[in-house]
C-alpha cells in the first residue's frame, strides 16, 4: 500500500506554496482519493497519477477546504479519459453537492458528448453517502468510517483503510476523539490533522471577514492541538503518526513542535509535506492477512 500526501495545508485560504487537504491511497487495483482541497487535480498529475485512474473518491466532511475541488477532480478524470464508473463516498448532503457540480457543468458535458463523442460523465458518477459506523469494500480495500468531533459540522468522518499490504487511518478534521482512537487501534499509520495554537494569530484588518473571537474558538475547540496529538496516536497504538492539515501551515516549524509530540508518542513522527510518499507496512487485522 502506498500513501501520497497530495496537499497538507489546512483552512479555506489559498496558499501560494501548499495545496489543500488530499491523500491518495494506492493498494492493489484501488486508487482512492481522500478529500479534494485546493490544487488537488494538478497534484495528482505531479504525483504521476492520471485523474482517470481514480477508482474512488472519499470526502471526510463538507468544509470547503476538503471538497472545493471535487467537481474539478470529476471533470479532470473525465477529460483524461474516464470511461468506467467512479464512486464518490462521503457524508450527506454529498448527493446534492455532486449533482450541483454536474449541473454546473451540464453545458460543457453535453456539448462534448455530442461534439467529441465522449461518454456522458453523468452516467459514470456514482454517489454513496456515509453516516458513520459504515464498512464497505473498495476493491481489495476495506474502508470503515466513524463520526469524529468537529462541531458544528455534522457528520464529520474519519476513515480507516485496511488491505493485505497494510492499514492507514485518516482523521479528517477533528478534536481529540475516542471514536477515532478506537478506529485506529493497531494501524500502521495515522494521518492526523493538527493545529499549533501558539502560532495562530488574527489576520490583518483588511485580510479577513470573520469575527476573530468566533474563528479562534472554532480553531481551538474543533481541531487537535500539537500538544494533544501524540497522546491520541499513543492510545491508538499506531506505528507512525503523520501530521497533516497543518494550521497555521506557513509558520508551523517556527517553534519546537516535535518535542511536545514525542513526549507522548513513542512511535515515528512525520511532518507531512505536499507530494510526500509513504510506504504502509503490513499491519492489517489478522483476518485480512490470510
Amino acid at each position: 500500500m502506498r500513501l501520497i500526501l497530495l496537499g497538507t495545508k489546512g483552512g479555506p485560504r489559498v496558499s501560494p506554496t501548499h495545496c489543500g487537504p488530499g491523500q491518495l491511497i494506492v493498494a492493489g487495483d484501488g486508487v482512492i482519493l481522500v478529500d479534494c482541497g485546493h490544487g488537488i487535480p494538478q497534484q495528482l498529475l505531479r504525483a504521476g497519477i492520471a485523474p482517470s485512474a481514480l477508482t474512488d473518491i472519499v470526502i471526510t466532511h463538507h468544509h470547503s477546504d476538503h471538497n472545493v475541488a471535487l467537481g474539478t477532480v470529476l471533470m479532470a478524470a473525465w477529460a483524461h479519459g474516464l470511461e468506467r464508473p467512479l464512486t464518490v463516498h462521503g457524508p450527506a448532503p454529498l448527493g446534492r453537492i455532486v449533482a450541483a457540480h454536474l449541473e454546473a457543468n451540464a453545458y460543457d458535458i453535453g456539448i462534448r458528448v455530442l461534439d467529441e463523442g465522449r461518454p456522458d460523465l453523468r452516467d459514470l458518477i456514482r454517489v454513496a453517502e456515509i453516516d458513520g459506523g459504515d464498512e464497505r469494500m473498495l476493491g481489495d480495500v476495506v474502508m470503515r468510517a466513524v463520526r469524529v468531533r468537529h462541531a458544528p459540522v455534522e457528520p464529520a468522518l474519519g476513515y480507516r483503510f485496511d488491505a493485505p499490504s497494510g492499514s492507514v487511518v485518516i482523521s479528517g478534521d477533528t478534536g481529540p476523539s475516542p471514536e477515532l482512537i478506537d478506529l485506529a487501534r493497531g494501524a500502521d499509520t495515522l494521518v492526523h490533522e493538527v493545529i499549533n495554537p501558539e502560532l495562530v494569530r488574527p489576520y490583518g484588518e483588511d485580510e479577513s471577514n470573520a469575527r476573530w473571537e468566533d474563528l479562534h474558538r472554532h480553531l481551538v475547540e474543533s481541531h487537535t492541538a500539537v500538544s494533544d496529538v501524540g497522546a491520541v496516536a499513543q492510545a491508538a497504538g499506531v506505528r507512525r503518526l503523520v501530521l497533516s492539515h497543518l494550521v497555521p501551515g506557513n509558520t508551523f516549524d517556527s517553534v519546537d513542535w516535535r518535542t511536545v509530540v514525542e513526549r507522548d508518542f513513542d512511535g515515528e513522527v512525520v511532518r507531512g509535506e505536499d507530494l510526500m510518499e509513504l510506504s504502509i507496512r503490513q499491519n492489517a487485522p489478522k483476518e485480512m492477512q490470510s
